[in-house]
């Protein structure tokens, strides 16, 4: 066959250019076990060409490193592993929820701890569980979430670690994880599980390390990357968008940590031999920094809130009658919710909590009481305060703890341990409240008791959120000032306005307005008269003795068979110490029989009088 170089491979023996052969090495187009005889290299005898010092160089291009590395078909170790951890995990969480009998059970108490391996802005932020990014892979929510998993990490992971090696897809696994995980903390309110942020990584890893290699891969192969698996790629993708319950933020961040990860990692099969296991030592430090990353970002965003939470938003709560700065991560999404500024309630007031599912949150509300309920001040304390949250502890207690520092002036502050059943204290309920006139402005949180007894860190935020919370008028203040703004000459606006004006505290301007009714001559004055003499008897100290007789003494003459009015007016003449008046209209007006309850509260304020008591008694 000539005197020139020959090249023999697969049996076959052909002349070669050596220039070409030095390109084709290059590209990894020819195995290093092929054989070559040239003369002034090899002698008489052909020659492995891995062995031939000439072509050393060209052996180590990295697609040629690459196809060798390839055509050697190693089994893939660590995508094997990995991929074997997270299926048996999983079938054993399956196990163990379907068997799980009562609350002390084994299983149970296993099922409990799978739950905690959610990941997301929560558990990284608050809960403090750094292992949270790893732990999640391990978790999923029954065997139709696993198994396709499962197929996806086996195919991509074996596929990428037959390219890369377990080096380069240590790498790209643990960038696919850090990637899903700051997605989520960034973007989505609900924490996460299942290994899919991983899969989709380690797919996307797979397409791109084909449009990166090209042909340096064996030809045999290139069809498992790049285009050839696009299309298993755009299926998978557009699938999950019809799961509701899918976290679609964690399927990006972890396709495009995988991908970014595949594009740039330098795996230690592409160095040469010589620089191989500095390459490789890299790759791990590359794998532990990644790992470890996710584990950063609860302590990064504690410290810079407004990254994490987003920056805070004023919302008015109109039927509350406050405004509050909340974190934007809190606020709604949903078109009706974005306009009242809030999502969820609890026990019937606006809340606010960063996911559906957590137990901590933020409330305001506001409570309309009777008169008889406030005259010794805010009736929400102790017992009837733990009363009113005890569905927060089925079976366990509320317990008084120690009251923070009023809120504001006019605030006062009130606190209860929630206890389990088992005697632990859970949670911790801040509530401050405004009381004016018949209105108790509530505003406060619950947020979770760490083992130490410690708050956990959203005590932090709510507290922000709790100091930002400024009080306007009441509801139905606000809507009678409108309405009276519209028409202020009208009898009816001015008495309903007078009427809000009563129940918020503002008494003396309640009265002006009440009187201004009466002088008016309307058929509304006989209200007004009626709730005049009502507001005085109610808070007797806080107005002057009129003449006598009294403006209202005319008005109880000319209405006999209105007891609210009789009564009102009898109980004020006895607060002001006018007893011979008292008497008088109680005789006048005991004529239903000494047993009516009517005359007995009369008759207990007259005697009270004559007594000299400072104040007539209760109803």
């Amino acid at each position: 066959m000539g005197d020139g170089p020959l090249l023999r491979m697969l049996n076959e023996t052909s002349p070669v250019d050596l220039d070409q052969l030095d390109d084709q090495l290059r590209q990894g187009l020819i195995p290093g076990d092929a054989l070559l005889r040239h003369a002034p290299w090899t002698g008489e005898r052909f020659v492995p060409l891995s062995e031939i010092p000439q072509l050393a160089d060209a052996l180590a291009a990295p697609d040629a490193l690459l196809a060798a590395y390839m055509r050697r078909r190693p089994f893939p170790v660590v995508s094997t592993a990995l991929t074997a951890v997270i299926f048996l995990t999983g079938i054993l969480q399956i196990a163990v929820t379907y068997a799980a009998a009562g609350p002390d059970d084994l299983s149970t108490k296993l099922a409990r701890l799978y739950l905690e391996g959610r990941t997301g802005l929560e558990p990284l932020l608050f809960d403090g569980a750094w292992w949270a990014p790893w732990a999640s892979q391990l978790v999923h929510a029954g065997p139709v979430h696993l198994l396709p998993n499962i197929a996806v990490l086996g195919y991509s992971g074996f596929r990428v670690e037959r390219a890369l090696g377990g080096a380069g897809y240590a790498v790209i696994a643990a960038a696919s994880v850090a990637g899903a995980n700051l997605a989520v903390v960034l973007g989505q309110n609900e924490a996460v599980i299942g290994s899919s942020m991983l899969a989709f990584g380690l797919l996307c890893a797979q397409i791109a390390i084909g449009f990166r290699l090209g042909d340096g891969l064996p030809a045999d192969q290139r069809r498992y990357y790049g285009f050839g698996n696009l299309l298993l790629f755009v299926l998978l993708f557009t699938s999950t968008l019809r799961g509701e319950n899918t976290s679609h933020l964690a399927h990006i961040g972890g396709l495009v940590g995988g991908a970014i990860a595949a594009l740039l990692v330098q795996p230690p099969i592409l160095s040469p031999p010589s620089r191989r296991a500095q390459t490789h030592r890299r790759a791990l430090l590359w794998t532990a920094a990644l790992a470890l990353l996710p584990s950063f970002y609860g302590p990064v965003l504690r410290a810079i809130p407004s990254v994490g939470l987003w920056p805070a938003q004023t919302v008015t709560v109109q039927e509350v009658g406050v405004t509050i700065d909340v974190p934007g991560r809190l606020l709604p999404e949903r078109e009706g919710d974005v306009a009242r500024g809030y999502r969820s309630t609890t026990f019937g007031m606006p809340a606010w909590t960063l996911s559906p599912t957590g137990r901590d949150f933020v409330f305001v509300g506001v409570q309309r009481l009777e008169w008889a309920q406030v005259r010794d001040g805010d009736p929400l304390v102790g017992e009837a305060l733990a009363e009113r949250w005890r569905a927060l502890s089925p079976g366990g207690t509320l317990v008084p703890a120690e009251a923070p520092p009023p809120k504001g002036p006019g605030w006062t502050p009130h606190s209860l341990n929630v206890v389990d059943p088992e005697g632990i204290v859970r949670y911790r309920l801040i509530e401050h409240h405004l009381l004016r006139g018949r209105f108790l402005t509530r505003a406060g949180y619950l947020v979770s008791v760490e083992d130490d007894g410690a708050l956990n860190p959203r005590a932090e935020v709510f507290e922000r959120m709790l100091a930002s919370v400024k009080v306007g008028d009441p509801p139905a203040l606000a809507a009678a000032r409108a309405s009276h703004a519209e028409l202020p000459s009208s009898p009816t606006r001015q008495l309903a306005l007078a009427d809000a004006l009563a129940d918020s505290g503002d008494l003396q301007q309640a009265d002006a307005l009440y009187a201004l009714v009466i002088t008016g001559g309307s058929p509304s004055a006989w209200d007004a008269a009626d709730r005049r003499l009502r507001l005085w008897a109610e808070r007797p100290e806080l107005f002057d003795d009129p003449e006598d007789p009294a403006w209202f003494e005319r008005q109880m003459e000319d209405r006999p068979d209105d007891r609210d009015l009789q009564e009102a007016g009898v109980r004020f003449l006895a607060a002001k110490g006018r007893c011979a008046a008292a008497r008088f209209h109680h005789e006048r007006n005991a004529v239903e029989g000494p047993l009516s309850a009517s005359a007995l509260r009369t008759a207990a304020w007259v005697l009270a009088c004559e007594r000299g008591d400072v104040a007539p008694p209760s109803e």
